[in-house]
């Protein structure tokens, strides 16, 4: 029985729950809203059910949408007026960050490498380090899209000092999981993936499989999750593996015999288990026919606003999540050194089957993450104030015709006079230290609008008086 004809009505047979008949479909087919002889009406993915002859439906693969990049230029007048509205407040957009970014080849071409050692060896980090306003938001963002096209799950969160400081591992998990983001559909968080995956029969089995670890808890909330018929009893399981709340009484009831409920721990030494968790959401991921999970944490500096007692506990994570991302492929760090949790011992990474790309923001600052003590130099990407006036000039070429569709104008000769002679300047500019990317966005706006609102504006002057501002 295939996808192709089933149709409402039709009578299937499930292994758990019996007979019933197909009540609407879903997700383009691939699950059932089935309504069974005993009473039971329940929305189950297809591959659990059999067909007459009582064969299971097992795909041999599962396949995703792929995932289509926006167009490269606004649709309409409105959405590129909202395009330079953003880039005045010195924002690329993340539907067109392709097209406004500036001189990352050499980075752009070692987060790609990254990502096909995540897949090809289980893990792989990239360290960004960068002043403010020198575009560590911009890679962070590049870096989820390009993600997302090489079929990657994301989870990408912002660290914040008093809401989210670095060494609370365990709130960090949790934002991670609720923020989670696919290739192939607009719904967020660790659900999807949950219900992707609630396989009994095929995935389930392959991911106790892999595990390294006898009381896990991802092993133990999916089989939770597949046998549960309650949609509210799922959601409960759903949530407190994405770290949102505690368990229940019903939750402990419905473990098997003999089975002690693992605990994700809140608070004391759970670097190791943090670490462990985001491990094996990416070997999920893979079973689920993703490539992997990246994980990106942008703001990371806050770190150097910590006070003396958080930078041990933020040093735990970090050196954590680099361990149980590389594993054996590093020699800086050693599994001894991360003490376990004082109620039970944790692996610190799945290690078969898992693939995930662990990247993190960094300012500079005297207090910041000894990143060389823990990575080698290929895995520290040091965004630099040096930008080619070439690079800039394509950059304010895209500019102009974005900023041409938001004001419904056609440029003229002064525009270009600007665009080839502004990119000089701007270049020594940034190169001196006196502009960062983010002022270089918005001073891009700025010029154009000068020459729009002014049509007599003469274009030689405009340059000049850029020459001696900046």
């Amino acid at each position: 029985m295939s996808i192709s004809n089933i149709s409402i009505g039709q009578e299937v047979i499930h292994p758990q729950f019996g007979t019933g008949h197909i009540m609407a479909l879903y997700r383009q087919g691939t699950e059932w809203l089935v309504r069974f002889n005993n009473g039971l009406r329940l929305r189950r993915p297809h591959h659990e059910f059999q067909n007459q002859t009582s064969q299971t439906i097992l795909p041999t693969t599962i396949t995703h949408p792929q995932f289509t990049p926006p167009p490269p230029t606004p649709t309409d007048q409105l959405e590129a007026r909202h395009l330079i509205e953003a880039l005045r407040m010195g924002i690329a957009p993340a539907q067109y960050i392709h097209q406004l970014t500036i001189n990352l080849q050499e980075e752009r071409a070692s987060l790609d490498t990254a990502l096909t050692q995540a897949v090809n060896l289980g893990g792989a980090v990239r360290a960004v380090i960068g002043e403010y306003g020198y575009g560590k938001s911009h890679l962070v963002e590049l870096t989820h899209h390009q993600a997302l096209q090489r079929n990657f799950l994301v989870a990408r969160i912002s660290l914040d000092l008093l809401e989210l400081p670095p060494h609370r591992a365990f709130d960090i998990y949790n934002q991670a999981m609720h923020s989670l983001t696919y290739p192939d559909t607009d719904e967020s968080g660790l659900g999807p993936l949950l219900n992707q995956t609630a396989d009994l029969t095929r995935i389930w089995p392959q991911l106790h499989e892999l595990s390294p670890f006898e009381h896990d808890p991802l092993i133990l909330g999916l089989r939770a999750i597949a046998n549960t018929a309650s949609s509210r009893r799922r959601k409960i399981w759903t949530q407190w593996l994405m770290g949102a709340r505690s368990r229940t009484y019903a939750m402990t009831k419905e473990i098997p015999k003999n089975v002690k409920f693992p605990t994700i721990y809140k608070n004391g030494k759970n670097a190791r288990q943090i670490a462990y968790l985001f491990t094996g959401i990416s070997t999920l991921a893979r079973l689920a026919g993703y490539q992997g999970l990246c994980l990106l944490i942008d703001e990371a500096e806050s770190y150097s606003l910590l006070r003396a007692y958080q930078r041990p506990k933020a040093n735990q994570f970090f050196q954590a999540m680099i361990y149980a991302t590389l594993r054996h492929h590093q020699s800086k760090l050693d599994p001894s050194q991360f003490p376990q949790h004082r109620y039970r011992d944790y692996p610190l990474a799945y290690d078969n089957g898992q693939s995930i790309l662990f990247l993190f923001t960094v300012t500079h600052s005297d207090n910041r993450l000894p990143l060389h003590d823990w990575l080698n130099p290929d895995q520290i990407l040091t965004l630099t104030p040096n930008v080619p006036p070439q690079e800039l000039s394509q950059f304010l070429a895209t500019v102009l015709v974005y900023h041409q569709q938001a004001y419904n104008y056609t440029a003229d000769e002064r525009q270009g006079q600007l665009k080839r002679a502004a990119a000089e300047i701007i270049a020594q500019s940034v190169r001196h230290g006196r502009l960062a990317i983010r002022q270089v966005v918005r001073l891009a706006v700025e010029l154009f609008d000068l020459l729009y609102l002014h049509p007599d504006y003469d274009a030689a002057t405009l340059i000049e008086e850029l020459r001696q501002n900046i």
